[in-house]
Parts: C-alpha cells; structure tokens; sequence
C-alpha cells in the first residue's frame, strides 16, 4: 500500500504551487482520470445536478449509436 503526504502551506507559501504541479507530473495518466471522474461525481452530487447528468448521457448513446453503426 503506497504511503500518502499531507503537506500543510501557509497560503501565501509559493511553494505549494510548484509541489502541486510536481505531483500532477508524476500521477500517471489513469490515476489523473480517476481523479478527474471523481470530482465530476462531487460536483454532481453537491450541486444537484443528477437529472441533467442523466439526460446528457442519453444523448451521448444516441450519438455513440449513429457513429457505431455508420
């Protein structure tokens, strides 16, 4: 099991911005997607945004479909 670190900054600490950019570097890129799908998932829970998450997708198969079977 891989340790993780917790870095605590002071906000105006310029180097946290450059530890930051140093650990999106050296994620792999699967790990950034997981990531990324897991804030969208926050995003659409806190903000209530499931229905239109919902009809979104359903236009996306639609148009999965039409490229697939063409």
């Amino acid at each position: 099991m891989k340790r993780k670190k917790i870095k605590v900054y002071n906000l105006n600490d310029a180097s946290q911005y450059q530890d930051e950019i140093e650990y999106w570097n050296n994620i792999s890129s699967e790990e950034k997607l997981s990531l990324i799908q897991k804030l969208r998932e926050q995003y659409i829970y806190l903000y209530n945004k499931k229905k239109l998450y919902n009809e979104s997708r359903k236009g996306l198969r639609r148009v999965y479909r039409i490229i697939k079977l063409s």
